[in-house]
């Protein structure tokens, strides 16, 4: 079985409400495609060590490949630049852990 790919994104506060807008109107299409969906990010947050940030979004991939397929795809490419006018963010794409068995 292959690992699960994800996308783990740190946002800051959105300064450009209209270009955030933007970007949540392009991501369903996208995440369709790629079959992908949240996991973690749509409600309650504490950080207990570090700067606080806005907020950590995950996202899951069928794979790792396709976690970045998604994020270089020219669909996703083009919602990326919504997200840059919207947000600060540090985004990573990580490869899921596969379970031994025991």
């Amino acid at each position: 079985m292959d690992p699960k790919g994800y996308w783990v994104i740190r946002c800051q506060e959105i300064v450009d409400e209209a270009a955030m807008q933007k970007y949540g109107a392009a991501w369903p299409e996208i995440a369709e495609k790629y079959n992908a969906r949240f996991i973690a990010g749509t409600s309650r947050m504490l950080v207990t060590e570090g700067p606080a940030v806005g907020r950590i979004i995950v996202v899951e991939f069928p794979s790792y490949q396709a976690a970045l397929d998604c994020y270089h795809s020219p669909e996703y490419q083009l919602a990326k630049e919504y997200a840059h006018q919207a947000m600060e963010r540090t985004f990573a794409i990580v490869e899921g852990v596969v379970p031994d068995g025991t």
